[in-house]
């Protein structure tokens, strides 16, 4: 796909992209990260991602994949959230996305995009830039993996935090918690049989739990919205070790976690009360792909010590409100 993008917008996208692929090489190789030759190719990429228009959908997936490089970059490079470029990225394709004029091959990157916005949305209380529309509830992403399907639940509990956010409990009846919680239990990712058969045990393994994982995060996120610290501590907690215990059973039998949930483990770690417990979160980092060398690890565990602090004191009620701190903190999925 990266091939096709280059091949029919060079001017574009193959800067970026070299960029993105020598910062990987010299992270894993524990050098220096980022030269001044890939700052400019980046920063002038950026510069064209902010100056452009869309006057034809074909060329929607050049700026997708654009975008999407920028985000990579930024996740190797810095501490500070690239969701801003993530959203401008969304909000450009968005009239053509709702007017069904994006090509089938613009899919994985819009996917991956919107996965990303998404998940940051649960945990700032945000409305998202997309509402995901399903098209084929068996698609296997190569970033959101089998999670595209729940992605119009997550939606909907976003739109439940940013109304909260806005003004008091009260403003949003039991029912829709009750209705939006019964619809997440009984979701699950839907595997075809091409799939089964195209994955090993061990990927298939790592597909399910991700997709799991979100799952029992999006009911956790929704509980803490319905109720937040301080109150049915006891579920918020049981929730959050199912969510543990799923994690440890993947990496027991795989040797790895899913990828991408680094927000689910802060969520997860978030309701952890005892020492041993936050402990035992905190060496959980170090398992995470890309723990070596993406800058947002530490502020990963710098992130779950404020939560462990500010809950200890009492002194918060929702998590957004520890992110409201700090709107530039990177935690990419």
């Amino acid at each position: 796909m990266i091939r096709a993008r280059i091949r029919e917008a060079p001017m574009l996208l193959l800067d970026p992209y070299a960029a993105v692929t020598r910062v990987l090489l010299r992270s894993t190789a524990s050098r220096p990260v980022c030269s001044d030759r890939d700052w400019s190719s980046c920063a002038s990429a950026l510069q064209a991602l902010r100056n452009a228009q869309i006057t034809n959908p074909e060329h929607a997936g050049n700026l997708l994949s654009l975008g999407l490089s920028l985000v990579t970059f930024h996740r190797l490079i810095s501490g500070v959230s690239a969701s801003t470029i993530c959203r401008f990225t969304l909000s450009l394709i968005r009239p053509l996305y709702y007017s069904e004029q994006l090509q089938e091959s613009d899919m994985k990157e819009l996917l991956c995009l919107v996965f990303l916005d998404i998940t940051e949305s649960l945990f700032r209380a945000r409305i998202p830039i997309i509402e995901y529309r399903v098209r084929d509830p068996y698609l296997v992403n190569h970033h959101a993996g089998l999670c595209g399907s729940l992605l119009p639940l997550l939606y909907r509990v976003c739109l439940l935090g940013a109304t909260i956010r806005k003004g008091p409990q009260l403003a949003v009846s039991p029912d829709c918690f009750d209705k939006l919680h019964e619809e997440i239990v009984a979701w699950a990712p839907s595997v075809s049989a091409a799939t089964a058969e195209r994955f090993s045990e061990e990927e298939m393994l790592l597909l399910l739990t991700q997709a799991n994982l979100h799952r029992n995060a999006a009911l956790l996120i929704l509980h803490r919205l319905r109720f937040p610290f301080g109150d049915q501590d006891d579920d918020a907690e049981l929730l959050s070790q199912t969510i543990i215990r799923e994690m440890q059973y993947c990496l027991a039998m795989t040797k790895q976690y899913p990828p991408n949930i680094s927000l689910v483990l802060l969520v997860a770690g978030a309701e952890v009360q005892d020492s041993v417990g936050r402990e035992n979160i905190l060496s959980s980092l170090q398992s995470i792909n890309g723990s070596s060398f993406y800058p947002f690890v530490t502020n990963l565990r710098l992130f779950l010590t404020r939560v462990w602090t500010s809950r200890d004191r009492g002194a918060t009620r929702y998590l957004f409100h520890l992110f409201d701190q700090d709107d530039n903190l990177s935690i990419p999925l």
